[in-house]
């Protein structure tokens, strides 16, 4: 069933569905002024034609000015044939000029057509103006304008202009009584949002604009959070970063400074090899009863191609029966001197240690060497 709606900001009437209306929730945009209004609540009874354009409005007269002003001649018309008039007519037409009224008010014949007709008596009865508006409203249709035909009437000494006009400069359309429609209680509004109903999603510049700014603020988010996890897997993974890329290295070592924490070596104790080793006494020490002096001498060589940190050393001394009588473990800073213990075992790099050694009370016949990282 077809129903009839009226915008109530420019006051055009639509025929609108009802399905329509319940699918958007009664919403309807004006096709004229884009006003989005309640199309339930502004309903009206169908009485009549439904204007597709905006309602005509009917604009007040303005007042005569003090001076008559000549009106602007209308485009010229096709020639017709050229009536002969004296001075003193044409003296008395610019003294006292008939204002025109408008090609849709007034369908009168022109003036020289109405001096040649004759006297009054010849003219056909004329209508009262109540009548002739009437009557030239009902030819005209319903979308022409209609002058009211109380007391005189008076012309603008402006040309009118005719075409759309703004709906702000316009009076207000008559108030029409309408049928209540059942539901719930509404008031018009120029606008769904002053209504207090939230509008459809593309009709909410608004909403779009804090949509956007969301989405900004979740790119910044996710930006923080990438670099945050980059920092944590350069911490956890430090050793390994610094080992396949050498250089960097000093930067995260000064970074772990306020972190108490260190970049360590690769280790690979299979890659370290001791070479040869010894245990023997210095020549020419003074043997002192019960001790002996004896001087460890080892030739240790790291085959991997990075640097490695220096392992630690495993002396156990074995009586004559093979029995370990002793066991002795050496640290870096035990068998190397400070320069070489600050620093890592150089990739296929190969050293000669010396490792003094003194025994007590122990009769010592051979030596194992091992070695592991502490």
């Amino acid at each position: 069933m077809s129903l009839v709606t009226r915008c109530p900001h420019c006051a055009t009437a639509f025929k609108v569905v009802a399905d329509q209306l319940r699918v958007r929730n009664g919403l309807v945009r004006c096709g004229v002024c884009n006003t989005v209004f309640d199309g339930r609540a502004c309903l009206v009874t169908p009485g009549g034609p439904v204007n597709q354009a905006p309602v005509p409005v009917i604009e007040q007269a303005l007042p005569e000015p003090a001076a008559p002003v000549s009106i602007p001649a209308p485009p010229p018309a096709p020639p017709l044939p050229a009536v002969l008039r004296g001075r003193d007519a044409m003296q008395r037409d610019q003294e006292n000029p008939e204002p025109r009224a408008d090609e849709d008010a007034c369908d009168e014949p022109p003036w020289e057509e109405r001096q040649s007709l004759g006297s009054k008596d010849a003219l056909p009865e004329k209508l009262s103006p109540h009548q002739d508006a009437a009557q030239r409203a009902a030819d005209d249709g319903a979308g022409r304008d209609v002058f009211s035909a109380d007391g005189p009437w008076s012309f603008s000494a402006e040309p009118r202009i005719n075409g759309p006009r703004e709906p702000g400069l316009a009076e207000p359309a008559e108030p029409i009584e309408a049928d209540a429609v059942p539901g719930e209680r509404r008031t018009r509004f120029s606008s769904a949002t002053d209504s207090g109903r939230t509008p459809p999603e593309f009709l909410d510049d608004d909403r779009a604009r804090s949509r956007g700014l969301g989405r900004r603020l979740w790119l910044l988010a996710c930006l923080l959070g990438l670099l945050a996890l980059g920092l944590q897997l350069a911490y956890v993974y430090r050793s390994a970063i610094a080992t396949s890329v050498p250089a960097l290295r000093p930067v995260l070592e000064l970074a772990c400074k306020p972190l108490a924490c260190s970049v360590a070596y690769t280790r690979r104790l299979e890659r370290i090899s001791i070479v040869s080793s010894s245990l023997r006494a210095p020549q020419g020490a003074a043997l002192a009863e019960g001790r002996t002096s004896l001087v460890l001498n080892v030739v240790m060589r790291n085959r991997y191609d990075k640097p490695q940190p220096w392992p630690a050393l495993v002396l156990e001394l074995t009586d004559i029966s093979d029995t370990v009588v002793a066991r002795k473990v050496l640290l870096p800073q035990d068998y190397l001197d400070p320069a070489q213990a600050r620093g890592p075992f150089g990739a296929n790099e190969e050293v000669k240690l010396a490792v003094p050694i003194e025994v007590q009370g122990i009769n010592v016949n051979g030596f194992q060497l091992e070695k592991f990282f502490p």
